[in-house]
């Protein structure tokens, strides 16, 4: 499984978690208060504050806010309607009252355009989240939080180290809040940090998450080097607390997880996003399908995961194909459709239509910096195969009957025919039976008729259609329509020549006589040189087949008899196309004639004996070639045996 998220502990992070361990002491330390400091200037902050996770960031950091402003219970919060859940749920966990705002179509985050109609007298806060690496338009959200007097929490949990503007994601609010948790771009394991400029809240924010304490004594660092006045007033305030607060402390170890992993970011964050630029280059060729991640102007994108949107369909059966390929997908974080909410607010998806099209049609991908070059290259390859199979499914289909000498028989074969399946039905008609065109007209097949031989009717037909899968079937009586439909089902598999085979496990000839015919041309020579010379048991000379267009154009068979089935046949061999058999049953002849036209065959087997195994040809691979142009592929596929 290609995971979303992937974490390897270097050998700088194992010093230090060992230095820690040898040091035995796990609470707050020098490490922590180290990568507190160097994250915070990262971010262009005075302070950071380390907590243990990003959710119990947000959450102090709107209590903070709260307690300062004196806000009332049911006040509002402005929110994106895309976000991870906790985002929200802090504010119904402060009792306060999340105000949705839908988000942008091209970058998912919040829509400065449409704040302000959501703000009413009891808005508080704006809380916009930089998502998936990506920070928010911070001018315009500014400017409106300026405007209004609201305050301002950055959930930049899956955003570090961007800038907008020439300013860091997490300094443009009144905090700033990450996470470190797994998978994330700094990892912890376990963690989050806030960040700010303001003196007041870093010392609100610290005594909240240790229970409310006083801010004069906060770990055991804080009464060192005091003097003796100092520390009768530490001793009388140590154990005071000033509010109600959180136990969200992390140990030493997560410190120094974190100062590792902070000191060795640069090479996480250029792999991450020489990823994002591998995958917007190589999948830009279905950008007719995919919406894939933009990067806003003035911005940088730390590509903590790579977001994609199907532009006109649900993604479920894109994600079921990943999934079962050793892909893992995310959903883009639906918020207002998760269950609790449908319970708490009703149905919001229609007040919300970027939300509503992003939570049906949106996942993410990895783009971590673990990522192997096979596997962002697998992953390519898994996206393109999708729907190079979904548009050879939507391929039109023509079925194509050759009426030469059948007779009565093609009367009899009419009830036995899928007619509903094909999107183009012709009979190209050669004999002087008139009454097999004018029977197959009436029912609503197009007739074509043509003189020459079976090779040169066969290409009409299929010059005077524009779809791409065709299926061939003789109106003799001698070949069995019920598996036209297994015929066709392979070329919408991906599959250029489909020949129907009696020789396969499931073939068979439906008579009761002892000494039942099989033409020799078409029968024991074709199977003799397929094994020994293709090593393929195919029915080479069958007229019974399926093949794509192009493939048959790409081939460009020279005969024009007979001959001509043998030939596509081998060259589709030659050629290294995909060609794939079906069992089927041979039927007693009803048509006249069809004995002394299939010893004759034998004479277009000794034919085509002679000229492409005696002397081989080297044009097949030409043909390829042309073909693999032709398809839009670098390579044909090989040959299925």
């Amino acid at each position: 499984m290609i995971g979303v998220g992937n974490f390897k502990i270097s050998a700088r992070a194992r010093r230090y978690v060992n230095d820690v361990l040898t040091s035995e002491r796990l609470s707050y330390g020098p490490y922590t208060q180290k990568f507190e400091r160097l994250f915070a200037a990262a971010h262009d902050c005075r302070f950071a504050i380390m907590t243990n996770s990003g959710t119990c960031s947000l959450l102090i950091a709107l209590a903070a806010l709260k307690n300062k402003g004196k806000w009332a219970d049911g006040d509002e919060v402005i929110l994106p309607a895309v976000t991870f859940i906790a985002t929200s749920n802090i504010v119904l966990q402060l009792n306060l009252k999340p105000v949705f705002v839908d988000i942008d179509p091209i970058y998912y985050e919040l829509d400065p355009d449409k704040i302000e109609a959501a703000i009413t007298p009891r808005t508080r806060c704006i809380i916009p989240v930089h998502l998936f690496g990506l920070p928010c338009e911070m001018e315009k959200i500014s400017a409106i939080a300026r405007r209004h007097g609201l305050r301002m929490i950055e959930d930049s949990c899956e955003t570090m180290f961007t800038r907008y503007q020439g300013k860091s994601v997490g300094s443009f609010g009144d905090i700033g809040c990450f996470s470190t948790y797994v998978a994330h771009l700094l990892v912890t394991g376990v963690g989050g940090l806030c960040t700010t400029n303001d003196p007041e809240l870093a010392i609100a924010l610290r005594s909240l998450m240790n229970h409310g304490r006083d801010s004069i004594y906060i770990s055991i660092d804080d009464d060192k080097n005091k003097s003796k006045e100092e520390m009768e007033l530490i001793i009388q305030r140590r154990f005071s607390f000033i509010q109600m607060g959180y136990s969200f402390r992390v140990t030493e170890m997560e410190g120094a997880l974190g100062l590792a992993e902070f000191e060795e970011r640069e090479e996480m964050l250029a792999k991450r996003r020489a990823n994002g630029a591998f995958f917007q280059s190589r999948l830009k060729h279905l950008q007719d399908k995919l919406q894939l991640p933009r990067i806003r102007p003035e911005s940088g994108h730390a590509f903590m995961m790579f977001p994609i949107v199907l532009k006109n369909e649900p993604k479920q059966a894109l994600v079921r194909h990943l999934e079962e390929r050793g892909i893992e997908t995310r959903d883009m974080l639906p918020l207002i459709n998760q269950p609790f909410y449908r319970e708490l607010f009703g149905d919001l998806e229609e007040k919300f239509p970027v939300a509503k099209w992003i939570n049906k049609n949106g996942f993410y991908i990895a783009s971590h910096q673990s990522l192997t070059e096979i596997e962002k290259e697998y992953i390519v390859d898994v996206f393109t195969g999708y729907f190079k199979k979904r548009a050879v499914l939507q391929e039109k289909s023509c079925l194509v009957l050759m009426s030469k000498n059948a007779g009565r028989a093609a009367e009899l074969m009419y009830e036995s025919l899928p007619v509903d399946t094909f999107d183009d039905k012709v009979v190209v008609e050669a004999s002087k039976d008139e009454g097999v065109p004018a029977f197959y007209r009436a029912k609503g097949y197009r007739v074509l008729h043509e003189a020459g031989g079976k090779g040169e009717l066969l290409a009409k037909a299929v010059a005077s259609t524009n779809c791409e899968n065709i299926v061939v079937l003789g109106l003799d009586g001698a070949d069995d329509p019920r598996d036209i439909d297994s015929v066709l089902i392979r070329l919408k598999q991906g599959c250029d020549v489909v020949v129907a085979s009696r020789f396969m496990s499931g073939g068979g000839r439906e008579t009761t006589r002892a000494l039942s015919y099989r033409s020799i041309g078409n029968r024991f020579f074709s199977f003799l040189i397929s094994v020994i010379f293709s090593r393929n048991v195919t029915d080479s000379n069958n007229l019974f087949r399926g093949f794509k267009k192009t493939a048959f154009e790409a081939l460009r068979l020279r005969e024009h008899g007979e001959s001509m089935m043998f030939e596509m046949t081998l060259l589709t061999l030659e050629s290294r196309l995909k060609l794939e058999e079906c069992p089927t049953v041979e039927r007693p002849a009803v048509a006249k004639g069809v004995k002394r036209n299939r010893l004759l065959s034998a004479l277009s087997f000794f034919w085509i004996l002679t000229k492409y195994v005696v002397g081989p040809s080297t044009g097949g691979r030409k043909r390829a070639q042309q073909y693999a142009l032709l398809s839009g592929e670098s390579a044909a596929p090989e040959a299925r045996k």
